[in-house]
């Protein structure tokens, strides 16, 4: 490429080095001269511009930098057209991102005028994200290079990117004497909302004595309940290949492969597998949101790479972890929102005779001045159900005038009187057809709060199968209510009769059961006699 300043008459065909201001305009560096614009240029009265111009076996920047980034880059990513001698490579789904360092590098050193940029090694990204730039800098490079870099191409792309496939987890947490029930509580809440946010669901979760038996009986009911990878969090730290974590994934038939990660936070972490499945001692770290050497290792095992001594040890790069935007999971879960795409409809029980509770309707009995079946349907509307049916059997009438100016569609049950599994059925059917879940509540739990409505749509839409998944709260290990069924079941839900409810269909289900934590016992508080009534109103 000859490259200097030439007569205005004789730049036509050559590529404008600087730009030029025109009485009528301006002509940006790069273009191609045309007779045109050398005419406006002699116009004007330039009589000397700087031009590049290509010679014999030149490759034009835009041309050499689509050549190159054919030739280097992987098949899954999305390549920008090249623009000005420059070509973005983006990322089609989330995943992680690995280069080769040392022919990254050999192919930085073949020509000054031809750079590869990249995100760094392992690094999570999004769908659409930039992962790696190439640029051309002078207007050409010459041909020789171009076939060059397309010769080192014979050994394969430069960079990878890993796409994320989902998979369900299983946690067992270990206990000892005297640990408080509210820190296996929050590392529920945790890990299940850091799994959420890859994508993927937490479809079992049990608390063992901290003992090498009890942990090893827990891997194999984990397996039994669907899960393709274990986390276990110990009470105490992993410190030896002999501490109880190890030694009862070795008991389950399993091999431990690492103790110890290059990253801190997140040194104290086993890597092991059962099976081809992974098993995952977790750090102490991981029970708090903060970025931490556990959430790089949950990216591997979601990219499908083995968790080996080479690729562990290769985590010490980097590995000393700041608050650094190039890590950006997932410090804030808390403020994560529902997305877009899940609407979750809302049923209220409310048919019901109140057998149990002597005179009256007990639906209309006040709590704190405020109706018990309107303090039950306002809670699941302030929570953020979207559509909510009132089921009503038992004097509808008065159930509508105490749900007066709510927003919400009050069905009626002629067949009440059989049983709930009706109400259920009818309430179901009514729902409109874009939801994609169902929150089941009873008029008759009128301490449920409006914040465990919001954790409950939150935490089952964070699920990838969200529909065909069941969600319950759960207080000091027992179930509780409303439960929110995604929209798989509701043919099943449709179909019901008598007083069994969903019980049935949730005993055939178990691996799609999910359960959130919850930190007292409204869950479970429900109003059936005087007596109830009376309890609740004396605050006991």
């Amino acid at each position: 490429m000859k490259f200097g300043p030439v007569p205005v008459e004789d730049a036509a065909g050559a590529v404008l080095a600087h730009a030029a201001r025109l009485p009528d305009g301006r002509l940006r560096k790069g273009i191609r001269l045309t007779e045109a614009e050398v005419a406006r240029l002699q116009a004007a009265g330039i009589t000397e511009v700087v031009v590049a111009r290509l010679e014999d076996g030149d490759v034009d920047e835009d041309a050499a930098a689509d050549r190159v980034a054919a030739a280097l880059m992987p098949a899954g990513v999305r390549l920008s057209v090249a623009a000005t001698g420059r070509v973005n490579v983006y990322a089609v789904g989330r995943g992680i991102v690995r280069f080769d360092r040392d022919r990254l590098k050999a192919v930085n050193k073949i020509d000054e005028g031809m750079t590869i940029a990249c995100v760094q090694h392992n690094q999570l990204v999004a769908d659409g994200d930039m992962i790696a730039t190439l640029t051309v800098i002078p207007y050409s490079l010459p041909g020789t290079v171009v076939a060059t870099v397309e010769r080192q191409a014979g050994a394969g792309p430069v960079l990878a990117f890993h796409r994320l496939t989902a998979r369900p987890f299983a946690l067992i947490q270990t206990r000892v004497d005297g640990m408080k029930l509210s820190i296996l509580a929050s590392t529920e809440k945790v890990t299940k909302q850091r799994l959420n946010q890859l994508g993927c669901a937490l479809v079992d979760s049990r608390v063992v004595a901290h003992d090498e038996a009890e942990v090893t009986a827990a891997i194999a009911a984990a397996r039994d309940h669907g899960a393709e990878a274990i986390l276990i969090c110990g009470a105490s730290a992993i410190s030896d290949r002999r501490d109880v974590v190890p030694a009862a994934v070795l008991a389950a038939g399993g091999q431990v492969d690492r103790v110890g990660l290059p990253a801190d936070p997140g040194n104290l972490l086993m890597a092991a597998q059962l099976d081809g499945m992974p098993v995952i001692g977790m750090p102490g770290c991981a029970r708090a949101p903060r970025l931490n050497g556990f959430d790089w290792v949950l990216h591997l095992v979601l990219a499908g790479l083995p968790l080996d001594e080479d690729e562990l040890a290769d985590m010490a790069i980097g590995g000393l972890l700041m608050e650094i935007a190039s890590r950006p999971l997932p410090r804030r879960m808390v403020e994560r929102r529902q997305p877009d795409n899940i609407a979750i409809g809302g049923v209220l029980l409310a048919a019901g005779m109140s057998r149990r509770m002597g005179t009256g309707n007990k639906l209309l009995v006040e709590i704190e001045g405020v109706p018990m079946v309107r303090r039950a349907a306002m809670a699941m509307l302030e929570g953020g159900i979207r559509d909510l049916v009132v089921v009503a059997g038992h004097e509808p009438d008065q159930i509508a005038a105490a749900l007066d100016g709510l927003a919400v569609r009050i069905v009626e049950n002629p067949d009440f009187a059989k049983g709930q599994a009706g109400s259920v059925a009818a309430g179901v059917t009514a729902l409109a057809e874009t939801v994609s879940g169902a929150l089941i509540g009873l008029g008759d739990m009128p301490f449920i709060a409006p914040e465990l409505v919001a954790e409950m749509i939150s935490d089952h839409g964070g699920l990838g199968d969200h529909e065909a998944r069941i969600s319950f709260p759960v207080f000091a290990g027992r179930r509780g209510n409303p439960v929110l069924w995604g929209r798989t079941f509701f043919p099943a839900l449709s179909g019901l009769a008598g007083d069994i409810g969903g019980r049935g269909i949730l005993a055939e289900n178990p691996a799609a059961v999910n359960s959130i934590s919850w930190h007292d016992d409204s869950i479970q508080r429900d109003i059936d006699t005087d007596a109830d009534l009376t309890r609740e109103s004396a605050g006991e």
